[in-house]
């Protein structure tokens, strides 16, 4: 086998167990997440999430809905486009102030 090709498998096998761990820690992820500031924010200017659904999640969360509740939610949506632009801006040093 190339290197190449070996080099490609290897990236996509340790890109599928990174979405394996962020799946299955979610929980932990989300718990962390104390505020939607600056963590919804940061995903809508960059186009994670709509305005429509920034403005959902934030409403949930101004009506009394734990924090942690709302971020597993928002997490759970981005799980479908996970991948290393969204970890950037999800482990920014913004967003793990």
């Amino acid at each position: 086998m190339s290197s190449f090709w070996y080099m490609k498998c290897c990236r996509r096998a340790s890109s599928k167990a990174l979405v394996t761990y962020f799946k299955e820690n979610k929980v932990e992820i989300a718990s962390a997440i104390t505020k939607p500031f600056p963590f919804l924010m940061s995903l809508r200017d960059r186009g994670f999430i709509s305005e429509q659904k920034y403005k959902l999640f934030q409403e949930r969360c101004e009506n009394l809905v734990p924090v942690n509740r709302v971020m597993y939610d928002v997490l759970s949506d981005l799980e479908k486009m996970f991948g290393q632009p969204l970890l950037r801006v999800m482990f920014s040093p913004t967003n793990l102030k």
